[in-house]
Order: C-alpha cells, then sequence, then structure tokens
C-alpha cells in the first residue's frame, strides 16, 4: 500500500533515540541520528535478525546490539563488521529503509519503495495529543470515533484519517490486524494552566475512546 502513515508525535523521536512501533504488520525501528536526520527501518539486522531497537546510535550510525555491526543513516548502508575492521562492507548489506518525512508534528512512515507524495502538510500551529494504543482493528476505532468523541461531531476524510471540531485532527495507524493507534493533533495555542487542562481533558476522551473499541472488538 502506498500511503503515509502517522506513527509517532516527531517530539517522541529525539536525537540518538530509536522508537519501536509497527504498521501493517511490520516491524520498525524509527530513530534520529545526532544530526538530526530520521529514519524507518525495518526492525531487523540484516546480519542475524537481531531487533535493531535494542541497538544504539552513534553519531551518524546505529549499531546493532549482537555483533556491533554499524549502518549508515538515511541510506541504511553497513559501515563497519567489527570481525572484520579493514573491509569494506559489501554495497548488498543495508538495513531495509523506508520512505519517512516530518510535517512539523508528526513522522509519517509510508512502506511502498517509491513513495509518490509527500505526507499531507501540517494545517498550521498544531501540537501532539497523547497517542493511543487499542487493543482493537483499525476499523473498529473509526467506528467508535465517528459514533462521538465528547465534543461536537468527527467526519472522516478518508480510511485513516478523521476531523473533529471544533480543532482536531485524528490520525489512525492500523499497527496489525487485530491492533491500532490513534494518534491527534489540536490546532490553536494554549499556554500554561489552560494547557494542561486541556491535554488531560482530551486524554480522558481518547482513553474512553480506546475502552470503546476494546469493549466493541
Amino acid at each position: 500500500m502506498s500511503r503515509w502513515f502517522a506513527v509517532s508525535a516527531s517530539r517522541e523521536i529525539p536525537r540518538g533515540h530509536i522508537a519501536h512501533t509497527q504498521l501493517l504488520g511490520q516491524e520498525l525501528a524509527v530513530w534520529r541520528s545526532a544530526s538530526g536526520e530520521l529514519n524507518a527501518w525495518e526492525n531487523r539486522c540484516p546480519h542475524r535478525g537481531v531487533r535493531l531497537t535494542i541497538g544504539s546510535c552513534v553519531g551518524e550510525e546505529l549499531r546493532c546490539q549482537y555483533h556491533a555491526w554499524r549502518f549508515a543513516s538515511g541510506s541504511g548502508q553497513c559501515t563497519y563488521i567489527p570481525a572484520h575492521p579493514t573491509q569494506k562492507p559489501a554495497a548488498t548489506i543495508r538495513a531495509r529503509a523506508f520512505p519517512v518525512r516530518e510535517d512539523g508534528t508528526f513522522a509519517w512512515v509510508n512502506l511502498a519503495p517509491e513513495a509518490a507524495a509527500a505526507p499531507p502538510p501540517d494545517p498550521g500551529i498544531a501540537r501532539a495529543l497523547r497517542s493511543m494504543f487499542v487493543q482493537a482493528p483499525v476499523a473498529e476505532l473509526r467506528a467508535v470515533l465517528l459514533g462521538g468523541y465528547g465534543q461536537g461531531s468527527v467526519t472522516a476524510t478518508d480510511e485513516y484519517t478523521l476531523l473533529g471540531e471544533p480543532d482536531l485532527e485524528f490520525m489512525l495507524q492500523p499497527v496489525s490486524d487485530r491492533q491500532a493507534i490513534v494518534h491527534a493533533r489540536l490546532r490553536g495555542h494554549r499556554e500554561g494552566a489552560e494547557r494542561l487542562a486541556e491535554l488531560r481533558h482530551h486524554n480522558a476522551l481518547l482513553s474512553a475512546v480506546r475502552d470503546r473499541a476494546e469493549a466493541a472488538a
């Protein structure tokens, strides 16, 4: 499927951090190099298949935990094999990389080898709300959101994107056939106690959405 999916708030992937997520059954290692470059790789070292998310970031490289092989940010090309330090790794030894972009609020991934279009732009000033993992299919999560969010109506713009009143946007991440994540962002700007109250309010609403979807699944 050639489509962009939000997989994480950008702020949750600081430099040097490796995040573990899953999209349409594909495990991903989403990480940011020291220079700030964002990567989304198959969560599997091409050497022995160990999860890259248990590895570490070393500058512009990700180092596998098992045999300390290193792979370059951007290309995924293996750059160093400790057992053969003087040999240049073959060009065929590389982590499988997926197209990844940021829009100012979220990191977006496309599992298609050649992503035809960039992800949707951030619609103005927005901030990410808490992302909620749900033990239910994405279709059930979508139906619950369309049934009501607690303030105003919710409408669907496509299968994985919904708009809520007055300034909400929901992006659905199909983790697997039975699991999903709802990401949400809110346009507008709040400060101090008003912002904290707003975040708590939406956290309660998103938790209620999760509970209803899991009960219906």
